[in-house]
């Protein structure tokens, strides 16, 4: 008689093995939870975020579970999964591995791979606080967007290349906008990728290129977190 067998009463598992399952991942939950909370910027933290690190766990649980070795259950449960329609957007790429992270706690729990879960748990973790510490989460600073608009030449455009290039390790032109010339004035409008060389410089980097014209407005958006400068 296998392992599945004797922690299970019928079909499905008997209850207090489903007790002990759900605390066991929620407990691991918690970990990965806390590790997300200490290794993320404050700029980039949110709750429900947090919430869903703790929750997600249970819920494939309850999936894995139900389903069983019953491939029609299976069917049915993707049928099901099928209607609802998931909009939520990770900007950030790391966020999708920690929801990840949490969801394999459940799945493992779910088919009684304890030791699975525990091991890729405390691995995981230290890897994100090894990540956060050492040269690989300190060395750069986040990518952004900083959006220019000016009324003048094109000539004006070197002037605003050359301030970002003395604030910041890269500068890639994305996006480039003008209308018409009027009276040999015109709107221009131009979209940065960049990358800053210091913290908290953005708003010298902004004082910096308002002072090339008086018609110049730049907004700074990072794309990591929600942080935005005007």
């Amino acid at each position: 008689m296998d392992y599945f067998s004797l922690h299970t009463s019928g079909e499905f598992p008997a209850f207090f093995t489903v007790l002990y399952t759900v605390l066991f991942a929620f407990s691991l939950a918690i970990l990965i939870a806390f590790t997300y909370y200490l290794t993320t910027p404050l700029s980039g933290y949110s709750a429900p975020f947090i919430q869903a690190l703790v929750l997600s766990p249970i819920v494939a649980i309850m999936v894995i579970q139900a389903i069983g070795d019953s491939v029609a259950i299976g069917l049915g449960m993707l049928g099901a999964l099928a209607i609802i329609r998931f909009r939520t957007n990770f900007r950030n790429p790391r966020n999708i591995i920690f929801l990840f992270a949490s969801l394999a706690i459940g799945i493992a729990c779910g088919v009684y791979g304890y030791a699975i879960a525990i091991v890729g748990t405390l691995f995981f973790c230290m890897a994100a606080f090894a990540l956060h510490f050492t040269y690989f989460g300190r060395k750069y600073m986040p990518s952004a967007l900083v959006r220019i608009s000016y009324e003048g030449d094109m000539e004006q455009k070197n002037k605003v290349e050359k301030v970002l290039g003395d604030w910041c390790h890269g500068v890639s032109l994305m996006n480039i906008r003008h209308t018409r010339p009027v009276d040999k004035e015109r709107r221009v409008q131009l979209e940065y990728q960049i990358r800053m060389k210091s913290q908290n410089e953005e708003v010298n980097l902004l004082f910096e290129l308002e002072k090339l014209t008086p018609s110049l407005t730049a907004r700074i958006e990072y794309e990591d977190t929600n942080e935005n400068f005007n």
